[in-house]
């Protein structure tokens, strides 16, 4: 059981090697060299409320990335486990099991960061600003469903406005797809749908 959006709930703790080299490293050599790579400015005012920015080696997706028991960890997960223990994988909900995000509250204050690779809030390692998220959470908090909405363009460069559908998925939600990307390949999913089915403006 662990609190995922709020609620605990059902999840699911894979083994993860990272996680058993952190709790048989020798001493305490895996957390001074994780402390090492992260930034805090203590002579701030508001230092135990401010982002810990990680300094070292990032992911493709602008993850702070370290090294446990030859495998790569994120490193605001290695923080998590050394406080709650490993992050889970999966939570249970009324649909199945879901993926759990680790997600970084400090981004989802900022309405001014767009997310991706760029956001300096994934580099944020401290423990205050971390929460277990479902999916769908993440996504609604960290304003990735405002970014997705607001695209012209897919990401093979076709306009919507020009080669766009929106459609109506069977449940309900409005969704749109490119038509030179898609063509014959997603078909299956819109017979019977056919008259929801608007040139996107």
């Amino acid at each position: 059981m662990a609190e995922v959006d709020g609620q605990v709930q059902p999840v699911l703790i894979p083994e993860r090697r990272w996680y058993d080299a952190l709790l048989s490293g020798e001493g305490d050599e895996p957390i001074e060299r994780w402390n090492s790579k992260v930034f805090q400015d203590l002579n701030s005012p508001t230092a135990s409320s401010d982002c810990w920015s990680w300094t070292s080696a990032l992911n493709d997706d602008g993850y702070g990335r370290f090294s446990l028991g030859g495998q790569s960890a994120r490193a605001h997960h290695v923080l998590w486990a050394l406080e709650h223990g490993s992050p889970p994988a999966y939570v249970y909900s009324p649909r199945g099991w879901e993926v759990v995000h680790l997600g970084h509250l400090c981004h989802d204050r900022d309405e001014t960061c767009g997310g991706g690779p760029q956001c300096l809030h994934r580099r944020c390692v401290n423990p205050d600003h971390l929460a277990l998220q479902s999916a769908a959470e993440n996504i609604r908090a960290s304003h990735s469903a405002d970014h997705l909405r607001n695209r012209t363009h897919c990401p093979s460069g076709h306009e919507y406005a020009v080669d766009g559908f929106t459609y109506t998925d069977p449940a309900g939600k409005t969704r749109r797809y490119c038509r030179p990307c898609k063509s014959g390949q997603r078909a299956p999913q819109f017979v019977g749908s056919r008259k929801a089915l608007e040139v996107a403006a």
